[in-house]
């Protein structure tokens, strides 16, 4: 009997250390992260690294809102506070770990999401600034004002949106903030590119090449181009088809029975555009009569179907405005107060659009 209750006791053990042996097999990775400063203070940026001993994929949460799926992520905690990041694993619960991070009160600092940025590439700047007591707080920031055009925010406020005009340069951002009295300052120094963009090329009578890039709406200062001049051989403001039918400036008897310096079709509205001696003008393909856009002298035209716009030259420099699209060729008082002067580059003698 006592050997019988020996063995038992034996077979007991082996199955115990058995799934011991299991369990210790289960648990073999581990999965952690260390991060840098130790003692980060809000708008610093924090480095992350994973020091798990498996996984292929990662998803990390920072306790704001912020997620990344990098194997070593950066991240800034743009208030002070407490946050709990984890990190998890292959998209495995039993494969995370995590770290109670305590964001510290900051000198104030400028927050801005990389110091590289395009030029008209839409930007914001923020005051990284906890003030849990509420004090009273004032903002002065400096900048080029020259260089950069502000849309949303102001030079008071807690934060900037707006975009540099000028590229191959670098520019300095200054913040100035007083807290409960005391005045501290911060400043970055950015980095501008250059960006492409949909452009208008013009050439002058003397020969020489300009191009104007637009930016949403808005348009570079003309610039001299000299990259593919070759390229403005493509304009031809004399003809034009449409719907297999060929108008040219020296036979209009359909449209006009005026000399026609210009002439330019917006295909998609089935409209012709045309420049008398008394101003630019626009007409229905079947033949409606002309309806005056402007009595500007002009000496050419340019139609952008693809930006809904029409570009012509005075001596004052180049317009641009909306395409008439209503069956009746109505310009309104509204139509023509959208006319904007662009450059002041006169009398143009071709004018392309070119994606550069």
């Amino acid at each position: 009997m006592p050997d019988m209750n020996l063995r038992k006791i034996q077979r007991l053990l082996c199955c115990l250390l058995v799934a011991a042996g299991a369990m210790v097999s289960c648990q073999k990775y581990t999965y952690d992260f260390t991060y840098s400063p130790q003692n980060p203070k809000a708008g610093e940026k924090v480095t992350f690294t994973n020091i798990s001993e498996a996984g292929e994929n990662w998803v990390w949460t920072f306790g704001d809102g912020g997620k990344s799926t990098l194997k070593n992520p950066t991240h800034v905690f743009t208030s002070a506070g407490t946050y709990v990041v984890e990190l998890m694993a292959d998209s495995n619960k039993t494969r995370r770990t995590s770290h109670v991070l305590e964001v510290l009160d900051t000198i104030p600092s400028i927050y801005i999401a990389s110091d590289t940025v395009q030029q008209y590439a839409s930007l914001t700047m923020k005051a990284a600034l906890y003030n849990p007591t509420k004090s009273t707080v004032t903002y002065a920031w400096e900048i080029d004002e020259e260089l950069f055009v502000i849309t949303a925010g102001s030079l008071t406020g807690d934060s900037l949106t707006g975009y540099f005009t000028d590229y191959g340069r670098t520019a300095k951002v200054k913040l100035t903030v007083t807290l409960a009295g005391k005045s501290t300052t911060d400043s970055v120094i950015l980095t501008l590119l250059d960006r492409d963009a949909a452009s208008v090329l013009m050439q002058t009578p003397d020969g020489k090449l300009w191009r104007q890039r637009i930016y949403d709406g808005i348009y570079e200062d003309a610039r001299p181009f000299s990259d593919d001049p070759d390229a403005i051989l493509a304009a031809n403001d004399s003809t034009a088809t449409l719907n297999g039918v060929d108008y040219d400036i020296h036979n209009m008897p359909v449209l006009t029975d005026k000399e026609v310096y210009a002439l330019q079709v917006d295909a998609v509205n089935r409209k012709i555009y045309m420049v008398l001696a008394d101003g630019v003008y626009v007409a229905n393909a079947n033949g409606d009569a002309l309806t005056p856009i402007t009595d500007m002298q002009a000496y050419t035209l340019l139609i952008a179907g693809e930006r809904n716009t029409i570009y012509w030259s005075t001596d004052d420099g180049v317009y641009v405005m909306p395409l008439v699209t209503n069956p009746q060729n109505i310009v309104s008082e509204q139509l023509r107060n959208k006319i904007r002067l662009i450059n002041t580059i006169p009398a143009i003698e071709r004018m392309i659009t070119y994606e550069h």
